[in-house]
């Protein structure tokens, strides 16, 4: 068996362009045959819905806390939500962030003046997963789509996203496909019009936090789910 877990989620109250609700994301994931869902809301600095002129601790709370909401409405349903973050370090480019818990994040509020380098070592100190989010999109927000910061930064790459032309996730498994880098796949689902169900990673085992999300991502314990079908 199996365990498909969607990657790469957005939900109304983090995330500012984010159209469902937390329960909407489960039931939705649910309908789909996933088995759990990362909410990877957009982080302090990207496009947030969370007010960033509370106190740090404060933030990070307000945040965690729709992870939360979708956790315990998922609690006896077999399915499991697990919390991740998604966040902008340069214009157009950003992250997604594996296996470092709220609390962690909290205990460090030198975090959102972090550079890309300095993110990349806290995150891989924990144990944790960063991993480049959707290279080479091509949209009129990102001045550079094609200028990538080299694989020391991460250590992880999603070469799939669902939201991607075939297009740009065609150039990003080409340019990835002799990296060290883990690979990864998301749908980057924000509302339904958006499909579910067509991308993410499926496990040989339940997975049941970021914790454990990122161990069997590093082992390279997983296969890619790609436009439906796990490769």
């Amino acid at each position: 068996m199996l365990y498909k877990h969607e990657m790469h989620t957005h939900t109304c109250a983090c995330s500012a362009c984010g159209v469902i609700n937390a329960e909407q994301a489960v039931d939705i994931a649910i309908e789909s045959g996933l088995s759990g869902l990362v909410f990877t809301n957009h982080f302090y600095h990207g496009n947030t819905r969370v007010d960033r002129h509370q106190p740090w601790a404060d933030f990070v709370k307000a945040y965690e806390d729709d992870y939360l909401r979708a956790k315990e409405y998922a609690a006896g349903k077999g399915f499991d939500v697990i919390f991740g973050i998604e966040e902008l370090y340069r214009p157009g480019k950003e992250v997604l962030i594996y296996g470092i818990d709220a609390d962690e994040i909290a205990a460090v509020p030198e975090f959102r003046d972090m550079n890309i380098a300095q993110m990349r070592d806290f995150v891989i100190s924990k144990g944790g997963v960063i991993a480049a989010a959707h290279p080479f999109r091509h949209r009129d927000y990102i001045p550079d789509p094609d200028n990538y910061d080299g694989d020391e930064y991460f250590n992880a790459v999603e070469i799939y996203n669902h939201q991607n032309t075939p297009e740009d996730n065609a150039q990003a498994q080409e340019y990835f496909k002799n990296s060290r880098l883990h690979k990864i796949s998301g749908a980057d689902y924000h509302r339904t019009e958006h499909e579910m169900g067509k991308s993410g990673l499926a496990f040989p085992c339940r997975i049941k936090d970021t914790k454990e999300l990122a161990e069997q991502i590093l082992r390279g314990n997983y296969k890619l789910i790609i436009n439906g079908e796990i490769v």
